[in-house]
């Protein structure tokens, strides 16, 4: 699996030693916290973010649909895994965002995973719901890197 595309955000995501498995690496089900903490994150900076679910956004209202990820090397110590966050995909529902996460060895970045993640933008009963025309303009921003000024 290959995720492709210009990076939108870039997150430095914090591994502690109570992540690592008996083998000495970072336990495979811990990525997806860390790939959670980078989209949260780039939604604060998108001016997305809540402490308070009545405060959240209407198109922040999303359940996870599916997460595929390939491992690629092992985060063998506690430290900074940089997490990449691409924009692949808008639905009409949907939203499918790539990822890439690093870990620096030296001055060298070494990729350790990447996937995606598939959200559905989901109403307050739980059903399927359509982003927003402002959600979608952002969304194709982000798709091409978040060059140039925000939409």
């Amino acid at each position: 699996m290959t995720v492709e595309g210009p990076a939108c955000f870039r997150y430095d995501s914090a591994v502690y030693f109570d992540e690592m498995d008996p083998l000495g690496v970072m336990h495979n089900s811990r990525f997806a916290v860390h790939v959670e903490r980078a989209q949260s994150a780039l939604f604060e900076q998108l001016g997305y973010g809540w402490t308070d679910l009545s405060q959240r956004h209407e198109d922040i209202g999303y359940v996870v649909r599916a997460t595929a990820m390939e491992f690629t090397a092992p985060v063998t110590s506690p430290g900074v895994m940089t997490v990449e966050v691409i924009a692949v995909r808008l639905g009409r529902t949907s939203a499918t965002w790539g990822y890439r996460c690093a870990v620096s060895s030296g001055a060298q970045e070494v990729p350790v995973a990447q996937g995606t993640r598939v959200v559905v933008k989901a109403d307050a009963s739980g059903r399927p719901n359509a982003w927003t025309d402002s959600f979608r303009v952002l969304f194709d921003w982000l798709a091409a890197g978040a060059q140039g000024p925000r939409p």
